[in-house]
C-alpha cells in the first residue's frame, strides 16, 4: 500500500468513526443538556479597574433546561455560577447606581468556558434618583436599547443607543452595546468602528478586542486578528482555556499553523500548544492538536498527541472512547 493510499485509507475510516460519534452524540445531547454540568466565571469592575461586590447576574436561555440561572460578585467583582447546558446566553449584570449591562456568550457544558470579565459604568449625577432631572427618560431609553435588541430589532437599537449617548457621552461602554447590536445585523464595518471607540478609551477591555479579533479572523484576515487576541491573551495568560478558544476560533477557518510555534506560521495549533504550556493537562487542547494534525497529514504527531489524551483522561471521561477508536484506525490504517 502506498502512503498516499494510506492515508486515505486513514481518513475514510476516521471520518465514519466520526459520523458514529455524530449519530450518539446527537442521540444522547437532550438529557446532558439536562444536567447543565457548565461553568462560568469572571469579574466585575468600575471604570476605574476596581471589584464591584453586589452586583447581580442573571443568565438566560429560553431553550436551556432549566433557562436562567443567577448569581452576584463577591469580594474584589469575583463571580462565579454552575450548572450551565450547552448553548447561547445572555448574561445580565446590574446594581444600584451603575448602568446596566449585558451580553451575550456560548456557553460549553463539556469544556472549561473562558472568564466573562464585565465593566460598569456608573449612573450619570442626576439620574440615579428617579423623577431628577432626565433621569426616567435616559434609564428607560436604555432598557428600550436592550429590549429592542432582544427582539431583533438592531436598528432601532442603535438609534436608542447613540440618543442615550448624546446625553451621556462619558460612558464608553456603550459603545460596546453599539458593535454588539451592528454586528448582530450583519454590519461589521460599523461593529468595527463601535468597538474601536470603545477600544480608544479602554484599551483593555477584552470584549472588544476579542469581537475585533473574531470578526478579522472571519474575513480571513489573521495579521490583523492577531494583536487583539494577544491583548486578551495578556489580562488571562494563566487560563488555558482562552488560548484554548482562540485557537478554535482558528480551526474552524481551517487555519491550522505549524507543529511548532513560530511567529511566520500561526494557527490553531501554535494555541492550543500554548494552552498546554499553561496547563500540561489541558485535554480538549490534546485532542484537537490530534485532529489538526491529522488535516495536516502528520499521522505520527497526530498519534502521539491522540495517546497523550488517552493517557491523562479519568475513565469515565465522554470523550475517551472517540479518541481511542480515532486511535486505533490511525496505527491500523
Amino acid at each position: 500500500m502506498t502512503a498516499t493510499a494510506s492515508l486515505r485509507s486513514v481518513h475514510k475510516t476516521i471520518f465514519l468513526v466520526l459520523v458514529a460519534v455524530l449519530t450518539v452524540s446527537v442521540l444522547v445531547q437532550p438529557a446532558a443538556a439536562q444536567r447543565g454540568i457548565g461553568r462560568m466565571q469572571g469579574i466585575v469592575l468600575d471604570a476605574d479597574g476596581n471589584g464591584l461586590e453586589g452586583v447581580q447576574i442573571v443568565a438566560t436561555n429560553p431553550s436551556a433546561t432549566p433557562n436562567t440561572r443567577t448569581g452576584d460578585t463577591r469580594n474584589g467583582g469575583r463571580w462565579a455560577i454552575v450548572g450551565f447546558s450547552r448553548g447561547d446566553w445572555k448574561f445580565e449584570f446590574t446594581m444600584e447606581g451603575y448602568i446596566p449591562f449585558d451580553i451575550n456568550t456560548t456557553v460549553s457544558a463539556a469544556n472549561r468556558n473562558p472568564p466573562l470579565n464585565v465593566t460598569m459604568a456608573l449612573i450619570p449625577e442626576g439620574m440615579a434618583v428617579e423623577g431628577v432631572g432626565n433621569a426616567a427618560v435616559n434609564q428607560e431609553m436604555f432598557e428600550e436599547a436592550i429590549a429592542l435588541s432582544d427582539a431583533g430589532d438592531y436598528a432601532g437599537a442603535v438609534a436608542k443607543y447613540e440618543e442615550f449617548m448624546v446625553a451621556n457621552p462619558h460612558l464608553d461602554a456603550v459603545h460596546g452595546n453599539i458593535g454588539n447590536a451592528y454586528r448582530d445585523a450583519g454590519d461589521v464595518e460599523k461593529a468595527r468602528e463601535a468597538y474601536e471607540k470603545l477600544l480608544a478609551a479602554e484599551p483593555d477591555n477584552v470584549m472588544a478586542n476579542y469581537n475585533m479579533g473574531e470578526m478579522f479572523v472571519e474575513a480571513g484576515d489573521m495579521e490583523e486578528a492577531l494583536p487583539y487576541f494577544e491583548s486578551v491573551l495578556q489580562q488571562n495568560p494563566d487560563d488555558p482555556a482562552v488560548y484554548y478558544n482562540v485557537a478554535e476560533l482558528y480551526f474552524s477557518q481551517q487555519v491550522l499553523g505549524c507543529l511548532e510555534p513560530v511567529p511566520e506560521c500561526q494557527g490553531a495549533i501554535s494555541y492550543y500548544n500554548r494552552a498546554l504550556e499553561t496547563d500540561p493537562n489541558y485535554l480538549p487542547a490534546h485532542m484537537q492538536i490530534g485532529f489538526a494534525l491529522v488535516r495536516l497529514g502528520d499521522i505520527d504527531n497526530a498519534v502521539l498527541a491522540f495517546e497523550k489524551y488517552v493517557e491523562l483522561a479519568p475513565e469515565d471521561d465522554a470523550q475517551l472512547p472517540i479518541v481511542k477508536d480515532v486511535l486505533a484506525a490511525l496505527k491500523t490504517g
